[in-house]
């Protein structure tokens, strides 16, 4: 069983709770539960990095109790889907070229670049996580859900994401025991390229993207309200030196993107310009984050936290912020 969900209250109590890349807020483990997280003070970069290797068999047969196991997230992404397949993987068929290449989704999905040990899968993994994100178009009108998405409730959004989840774990646990080609290999990505310039000038024609000055240089804010559809940050991270041109501002490592909250209001992601030359002075979990939660729920005390690991995250998963643009700026220092 496959779960994508940030509601404790969610989570079946008559499974082996597998839970990777993410914590459900206020889930308390039970006996024979695994959990592993990269989000978290001193986390590793990508999820696999937190989830030791199995022995023999698959890590989940290795440790199974007399539950069935369910495989719970808490957003659905091509990470996600690595350190699930990772999990069901026997030893025998994570080879180093398996795990190299596991490493190297993970390592795009979350960091838009690879390690210069990885820099041969780079394109490979570029492509494997544009052919994931697409990989769910269609399961809405399969699982016969609204057609606007803005209509769906969330059983609705819970059955999407959790079938997205489960159909990405599978074709990488399909491809790595040679069953099937590995995502984006059959040229299901080969288009996306020319939608990554379009929305890159779109949010540029449209002016959707502030850069904010500073006491330490600009903050590069992309608003993604009401577009209609997904944005790859790429094209965020693109646009930024095109309409920075020459200057001489120094421009921080630090990027923002505002989007709706699926209950209405506003959400933000914290993250940072990849291969910034101060990239790596971020850490958001060494107080930046505590800072963000407690002006959250000086506002709202019902708000949930901020979180994420050291170089992306965002406001509350299951409430709406309330903080403007300028308070979250504020609180980066």
């Amino acid at each position: 069983m496959y779960l994508v969900t940030t509601k404790a209250d969610r989570l079946p109590s008559d499974y082996q709770i597998i839970m990777v890349d993410g914590t459900v807020p206020d889930w308390e483990a039970k006996p024979g539960d695994l959990h592993w997280d990269h989000h978290r003070p001193n986390g590793a970069d990508v999820q696999i990095d937190e989830i030791p290797a199995p022995k023999e068999r698959s890590l989940l047969e290795e440790q199974s109790t007399d539950q069935p196991a369910c495989l719970v997230t808490t957003m659905v992404d091509p990470d996600a889907c690595c350190a699930a397949a990772w999990v069901q993987l026997p030893r025998e068929v994570l080879s180093d070229e398996t795990i190299a290449k596991l490493k190297a989704i993970a390592w795009d999905c979350d960091h838009l670049s690879v390690p210069e040990e990885l820099e041969q899968y780079a394109e490979f993994a570029a492509k494997a996580v544009v052919a994931l994100k697409h990989s769910s178009e269609g399961i809405a009108a399969e699982l016969g859900l609204p057609s606007e998405r803005k209509d769906w409730t969330e059983d609705h959004w819970q059955a999407y994401s959790s079938e997205s989840f489960r159909r990405g774990t599978e074709w990488l646990i399909a491809a790595a025991n040679g069953d099937r080609p590995y995502p984006g290999e059959c040229g299901e990505a080969d288009d996306y390229w020319q939608q990554l310039e379009a929305d890159t000038r779109m949010l540029i024609d449209n002016h959707r993207i502030q850069l904010i000055k500073t006491d330490r240089g600009e903050i590069a804010v992309c608003d993604q309200t009401h577009v209609g559809h997904g944005i790859d940050p790429r094209s965020f991270y693109q646009a930024i030196p095109r309409l920075r041109g020459a200057s001489t501002v120094p421009l921080r490592p630090e990027a923002i993107t505002v989007r709706e909250h699926r209950s209405g209001g506003t959400q933000y992601t914290l993250g940072s310009i990849p291969l910034h030359p101060k990239q790596h002075t971020l850490d958001f979990t060494q107080g930046t984050f505590d800072r963000l939660t407690a002006a959250e729920q000086a506002k709202d005390p019902e708000a949930g936290a901020w979180g994420g690991r050291r170089t992306v995250g965002g406001s509350p998963w299951n409430t709406p912020s309330q903080l403007t643009i300028e308070e979250i700026i504020a609180l980066l220092d």
